[in-house]
């Protein structure tokens, strides 16, 4: 799962809304952990730049463990998120993570939306 969301916000206030995010664990019985870990700046010089967060995402619900790698990047003009989320349950059999992915995804979608435009 992937999604590319272009904003109004710097590269710089996209990463601070995502780390307030992270920071804010929520409701316990829900959510173990989220935890940013790794993080990686580009400088292209010019003032253009990428940031590559990688993060870390348990819900204790289905006992998913998922991994978000958000990257966030100036180099077009405008500022483009692009999310892919990835993981799954501990499964005996198989390993599946019961729509638990589409939710972190559209948890971390959401985040960006009132700040979203539309590109052609």
């Amino acid at each position: 799962m992937y999604s590319d969301i272009y904003v109004t916000l710097s590269v710089e206030e996209s990463i601070k809304v995502l780390q307030e995010w992270v920071e804010t664990k929520g409701n316990f019985i829900r959510k173990i952990g989220k935890n940013i870990i790794d993080k990686c700046t580009i400088d292209f010089g010019e003032g253009k730049k990428a940031v590559i967060v990688v993060i870390e995402y348990y819900t204790w619900r289905n006992s998913n463990q998922m991994t978000a790698t958000v990257v966030i990047d100036n180099a077009e003009g405008n500022t483009k998120i692009h999310i892919t989320v990835g993981g799954s349950s501990q499964g005996l059999i198989f390993s599946y993570d019961y729509g638990a992915g589409e939710s972190l995804e559209e948890n971390l979608k959401s985040l960006f939306q009132c700040y979203k435009i539309e590109m052609r």
